[in-house]
């Protein structure tokens, strides 16, 4: 291999990287642009020297120790807060950058470009698609009322998901010693976007209850 090969692979891995990289920067994400460059370039450098060495298994471990490493970096890069994930999609293109970066140190270009343009295509066209489709999310609200009988207030309750095509999939209910204080957690699932504030408001004026929370 003369001296511009590697030099062209590393070019291209850091275009390929940073391709993915500017889509995730524009969007605010932690690993961005140089997060994204970096491991693609890292990866090609590693399968360079992999198959330089000229053993048989080299660049097979070498892309063994290359998705483990990632595999820890895109877990750094998933965020879980209550019942919210964020980052799944950074950490698959930090994954998907490190096998891109694999592929151009190997030397084929024509996979990586089109494994590139397929990734770019996902992440710019499908987001708009996902857009005009609603999603399905998921609600614990918890309903504490007074002087009514638990019955009685899980169907006034389920009168009022029902007419805002909330789905309740699960309910627990906790009654005091005397049986006067009442709380029901309703596990809720929605359909596009949620009035939370009106529906919470909803609830609040219905007989007997003293407090809601939504989250």
């Amino acid at each position: 291999m003369d001296v511009l090969e590697p030099l062209t692979r590393i070019l291209l891995a850091a275009l390929v990287g940073g391709a993915i990289g500017f889509e995730r920067e524009l969007r605010g994400r932690a690993a961005g642009l140089r997060t994204h460059i970096l491991v693609c370039v890292g990866a090609a450098v590693v399968m360079m020297v992999a198959a330089a060495l000229d053993q048989v298994d080299g660049p097979g471990r070498a892309l063994a120790g290359i998705v483990t490493g990632v595999g820890f970096l895109g877990a750094g890069a998933i965020i879980k807060a209550r019942d919210i994930v964020r980052g799944v999609t950074t950490a698959a293109c930090i994954w998907l950058v490190a096998a891109l970066g694999a592929v151009v140190g190997q030397g084929l270009y024509v996979l990586a470009g089109v494994s590139a343009a397929l990734a770019l295509l996902v992440l710019l066209a499908l987001h708009q698609v996902e857009r005009l489709v609603p999603a399905h999310s998921y609600h614990t609200v918890t309903v504490r009322g007074q002087g009514l009988g638990a019955r009685r207030l899980e169907e006034s309750c389920r009168g009022v998901f029902s007419e805002a095509r909330q789905r309740v999939l699960a309910l627990d209910v906790r009654l005091d010693c005397g049986g006067d204080r009442i709380s029901l957690t309703f596990y809720v699932r929605s359909r596009g976007a949620v009035q939370a504030a009106q529906l919470a408001e909803e609830l609040l004026s219905l007989p007997g209850v003293s407090g809601v929370s939504w989250r």
